[in-house]
């Protein structure tokens, strides 16, 4: 379902802490051009938890909720609180780049790579996730999944 103008004037989005950790997990697993499990998913389910916990308003014992006005709101917290985990930006590292303890602010790490679906296919150890295009599909399906909560309310 493609997110038109008028989905995104809703007066305000919520979040709760398993979409946060279900959707971030689903895009690093989508994201790439072999899909495999992330590295580290254990540390990844960890820290987002603990970061909805941190954040989010606690709504029972184990439900947790944020509410954000705007896309742009929504997009920039995740921007900054989400892609600032460490072993979210390790998604970024190649395997083989990982293997070699490259660190994703190595000066001597190539600061851009082009490819595209129609690029010929690349070694499988050198497949990685574009951080901002991951940050965006995050963003995208937690406005899609109150897009149809309100819808399906009606």
């Amino acid at each position: 379902m493609a997110l038109s103008k008028e989905d995104l004037k809703l007066s305000i989005f919520t979040v709760s802490g398993n979409d946060l950790v279900s959707n971030a997990i689903y895009e690093s697993i989508r994201c790439k051009t072999y899909p495999t499990l992330p590295r580290k998913i254990d540390d990844i389910v960890y820290k987002l938890t603990e970061l909805y916990e941190r954040e989010f308003e606690r709504i029972s014992s184990n439900f947790y909720l944020k509410r954000f006005k705007t896309y742009d709101e929504l997009h920039s917290w995740l921007n900054i609180n989400v892609k600032s985990i460490s072993e979210i930006q390790e998604l970024n590292l190649s395997q083989n780049e990982y293997d070699a303890r490259v660190s994703v602010d190595d000066p001597d790490r190539p600061k851009y790579i082009f490819a595209s679906r129609y690029s010929k296919p690349c070694d499988p150890n050198d497949d990685f996730i574009d951080l901002d295009a991951y940050i965006g599909n995050l963003t995208q399906n937690l406005i899609r999944e109150n897009i149809d909560i309100n819808y399906s309310t009606f």
